[in-house]
């Protein structure tokens, strides 16, 4: 494959990471209660799986490596609980974390991850319900320190060079970020709400600044406009949501270590409202299992898991009755707002590699 490496043109770094990373472009500040539905990265964006290689089944108890030495000194077996609600998850994964090797992701690895999706209303296709008729196919490398990214078109590799800061502000989710998150579940949620809260605490800042004494007559419009919608602090069930909407788009754009991968499932397991379920489909026909919640009463957000190695699969959020509200297009009940799977995802040594 021929791999045509652009120079670091602004506009082409824009281009690149708003195509590679649409679930961090659209991570902005949380606008005032009831003009919000919760986001979802775009309905297609992905994360690889964490590798996790334990031969179990979701609610039987199996033997897996780790633990204290077996026979000839090699490690001995785990125990791992029958799966009924998201602490047992949790549970499980962690332990098989916990003796899975790390891996290395320097700051010059790539990151290789192929992906379907469906088009959706909300990323400009049709309303969908019930199986989709189409489905889109895209493959795409990541380099750890977000120096780099790579795509498909047209038959054709393209890397466009990316920026040579990290980003500042409060959404990050860069690599580095991401490969510095918490692997306690506790911490790693505490981090989660201080984000949470955070982007609350920006929208009201910018709500606050002053109209540019040089502003354009369209800058002061939108100042104007922008006064009329004071933020109002999310409830408990707007944070509940937002936090773990929050920890599933961190699981669709990196390849992330098994411990990561853990502390996520563990974070999700203790926030109020979410639930497991022992049967899903993902949307490339794949049996697994999942964690979701139901968010604000009307949007179920879920994550599809592989049962047998607490792989991240995929997503898919719902609308499970009909709802209206300002500022978004309406919803009616079995409408899926976003869906995708992910088919391969590994750590590689440069674009255009899969293996």
């Amino acid at each position: 494959m021929y791999a045509e490496v652009l120079p670091p043109d602004e506009k082409a770094v824009v281009a690149g990471r708003r195509r590679l990373l649409a679930a961090a472009h659209d991570a902005g500040s949380v606008p005032a209660r009831g003009r919000r539905r919760p986001q979802i990265g775009r309905g297609w964006r992905l994360a690889a799986p964490v590798g996790l290689t334990a031969a179990l089944t979701a609610g039987v108890i199996v033997a897996a490596q780790g633990g204290d030495p077996g026979e000839g000194g090699g490690p001995g077996p785990i125990t791992l609980r029958p799966v009924a609600a998201p602490q047992d998850l949790a549970h499980n994964a962690a332990l098989v974390a916990a003796n899975e090797p790390a891996g290395k992701a320097g700051p010059t690895r790539w990151a290789y991850l192929k992906t379907v999706f469906v088009p959706t209303q909300e990323g400009g296709g049709p309303p969908l319900f019930g199986a989709p008729k189409k489905t889109r196919t895209q493959e795409m490398w990541r380099r750890t320190d977000d120096r780099q990214f790579a795509l498909t078109e047209g038959g054709r590799l393209r890397v466009v060079n990316g920026s040579k800061s990290l980003p500042t502000g409060v959404n990050r989710m860069d690599y580095p970020y991401l490969l510095s998150l918490p692997t306690r579940p506790d911490g790693l949620l505490a981090q989660v709400y201080k984000t949470v809260d955070a982007e609350y605490a920006r929208s009201f800042a910018n709500w606050k600044k002053p109209i540019p004494a040089n502003a354009s007559n369209r800058t002061r419009e939108k100042y104007e406009l922008m006064r009329k919608s004071k933020p109002i602090p999310p409830t408990a069930e707007e944070r509940n949501a937002r936090a773990f909407e929050l920890i599933t788009l961190y699981m669709r754009d990196a390849v992330l270590p098994p411990k990561i991968q853990a502390a996520l499932y563990g974070a999700a397991a203790k926030i109020p409202g979410i639930r497991y379920e022992a049967k899903a489909t993902d949307v490339a026909g794949r049996a697994g299992v999942t964690l979701y919640r139901v968010d604000n009463g009307y949007l179920r957000r879920e994550i599809i898991i592989n049962p047998r190695s607490y792989g991240y699969m995929g997503f898919r959020v719902v609308a499970i009755k009909d709802h209206r509200e300002a500022g978004v297009p309406p919803v009616k009940q079995g409408q899926t707002i976003g869906w995708g799977a992910l088919l391969e995802a590994t750590f590689v040594s440069g674009p255009g590699q899969r293996s």
